[in-house]
């Protein structure tokens, strides 16, 4: 859940309502008497004039109000027909002791409307890095029962990934995926190695002291002390997930996009199946479900916090090809690719932890995570990047990349207005 900093200036009420949401003392009387009260009046400004302002923010205001009178009905501390301090005082104090499936009400009804504001920040895409501190719900917890999960303190990052990558030796694979985004002016060429996202966004250290791991350091520790020992836990449990899969193979020979009116995504299917590399037979799972769909189900495993490829339900893996402004460019773009392309298999052996440096940033190999039994994680400080990849940042990709920036930012705002 989104963890926001509340000011009294925001101009931003729907943030600072559901930030109150997340902290648990809300639901004591003291403070729900209190916070129902502010969360009832205008939001105060600097000055004592009301200030001006733009249609987007006066949406902005209506959906922070309108926000914040939905999940306190659902919640109980409110009555329609009735005042906040009428509704308060009826209740009674007996009334804030809210049982976990109405918290966590509460807190999903904030997650869904702070998930839509943020559509469209999802993998390949120049979003921003959300600061979002990990809070384990019950489901969480339940779906890992079996699993020590990982619980070090941790905050969403755009700029970690889990992801498979065609490995340096697949040059056939490499050579064609490289040309197809080039033909198809990829916005994240640079940035990204051809890929698919198995958690993204990934996490990355909570600095500070909290309760967990972190707690037991030394405070005179560095930060860096702090990142090493968070990474090497990641490491650990990464490994856990990947040693209960046997390496695969990976077919590329066929297409699909994503997107509607506003948005279009061209990629690649990477289809899969067990195979040995040593020259042994060939293998098969237990069921039907091919094994990259359930490497990301043993990963997902020991981080339940990262969903996000599980958004709509199912996980769907696939290598994005390029961005567009709508699917029917998408569709046009998948005929062109489809005529020319040649299937092409790599074996996939590992898995990579890749990280960047802010937005703009390539994402560079900061482990790897070897697939199947007795086999050891590799560390890399500092990361390094898959041979293969452009050294600078060309300028028709920039431009590409501001584009798509700016039609995000577009249509972010309409579906607000």
């Amino acid at each position: 859940m989104l963890l926001l900093p509340l000011t009294k200036s925001t101009s931003k009420p729907a943030f600072a309502a559901l930030s109150y949401l997340g902290r648990e003392h809300l639901f004591n009387s003291h403070h729900a008497l209190k916070a129902s009260n502010e969360l009832s009046e205008p939001f105060e400004h600097s000055s004592s004039t009301p200030p001006t302002s733009t249609s987007s923010d006066k949406d902005w205001f209506a959906d922070g109000r309108e926000a914040a009178r939905l999940l306190k009905l659902e919640l109980g501390i409110t009555s329609e027909g009735t005042t906040p301090a009428e509704s308060i005082e009826e209740l009674g104090t007996d009334k804030f002791e809210l049982s976990n499936a109405m918290l966590e009400s509460g807190r999903a009804a904030a997650r869904e409307l702070l998930r839509e504001m943020n559509e469209g920040f999802d993998d390949d895409v120049d979003g921003k890095k959300k600061n979002e501190e990990i809070q384990f719900t019950q489901d969480d917890k339940q779906t890992s029962l079996s699993a020590q999960y990982f619980d070090f303190p941790s905050i969403k990052s755009h700029c970690m990934t889990i992801c498979m990558v065609p490995p340096p030796s697949a040059s056939k694979a490499w050579e064609q995926l490289t040309e197809a985004r080039k033909e198809c002016r990829d916005p994240g060429f640079f940035r990204w190695p051809p890929h698919a996202n198995l958690l993204y966004p990934f996490i990355e250290s909570k600095f500070g002291t909290v309760d967990g791991a972190v707690d037991k350091l030394d405070l005179e520790e560095s930060e860096n002390a702090i990142r090493a020992q968070f990474i090497d836990a990641v490491v650990e449990h990464l490994s856990t997930a990947a040693e209960q899969c046997k390496p695969f193979e990976v077919t590329l020979d066929s297409f699909g996009t994503f997107g509607g009116k506003s948005r279009g995504v061209l990629w690649a299917y990477p289809r899969s199946k067990y195979s040995m590399f040593d020259g042994g037979e060939e293998e098969g799972s237990d069921d039907d479900e091919e094994p990259l769909m359930r490497l990301q189900n043993l990963l997902e495993q020991q981080f339940p916090m990262c969903k996000d490829q599980k958004k709509q339900g199912t996980f769907t893996p696939h290598i994005t090809i390029s961005h567009y402004a709508n699917n029917t460019d998408a569709l046009t773009a998948k005929e062109g690719i489809e005529s020319k392309w040649q299937p092409v298999s790599f074996p996939v052996s590992e898995v990579y932890l890749l990280q960047r440096k802010g937005d703009d940033g390539q994402f560079k190999i900061a482990a790897t995570i070897p697939l199947g039994r007795d086999k050891t994680a590799q560390l890399h400080d500092p990361p390094i990047p898959f041979p293969s990849m452009p050294l600078v940042e060309e300028e028709w990709v920039h431009d590409e990349r501001i584009l798509m920036k700016q039609r995000r930012k577009g249509n972010f705002k309409r579906r607000r207005r």
